[in-house]
């Protein structure tokens, strides 16, 4: 009798357990507005650039399809901060690919000499390198 109670708090501590840690919610961070950033991205891009009417909605495109993946994959910054910095480092060199086939060589050369030093929330070309 006694082994059958103790069994029975046992299983009501472990079931306590397991409920708490269904309701924990991890923190996310907030979610990026992807079209409006890519955006902001691409004119500040056209200013130290000079892009051709041609390559404005071509890079808009590019970074718009960068920065959604960046936020699906968003989720593994927390659970597995070693994948997520696999995918992105895997995203930044198709995205630098891409920029490499619509930029002038001189272009190039100048967006990557835009990279700031660390991320900076109050520079929106972080987005496409951290």
């Amino acid at each position: 009798m006694k082994k059958l109670v103790l069994l029975l708090m046992l299983a009501a501590v472990v079931c306590s357990n397991v409920n708490a840690a269904a309701n924990l919610i991890l923190p996310q961070a907030p979610t990026m507005n992807v079209e409006g950033t890519a955006s902001s991205i691409v004119s500040k891009l056209d200013k130290s650039l000079r892009l051709t009417d041609k390559q404005k909605p071509r890079l808009l495109t590019i970074v718009a399809a960068y920065l959604q993946q960046k936020v699906n994959i968003q989720p593994l910054q927390q659970t597995n901060s070693k994948a997520y910095a696999t995918k992105l480092n895997s995203m930044q060199n198709g995205l630098h690919n891409k920029l490499k086939a619509l930029l002038t060589p001189s272009q190039y050369t100048e967006f990557t000499g835009l990279k700031p030093k660390t991320f900076d929330e109050t520079n929106v070309l972080s987005q496409l390198y951290y």
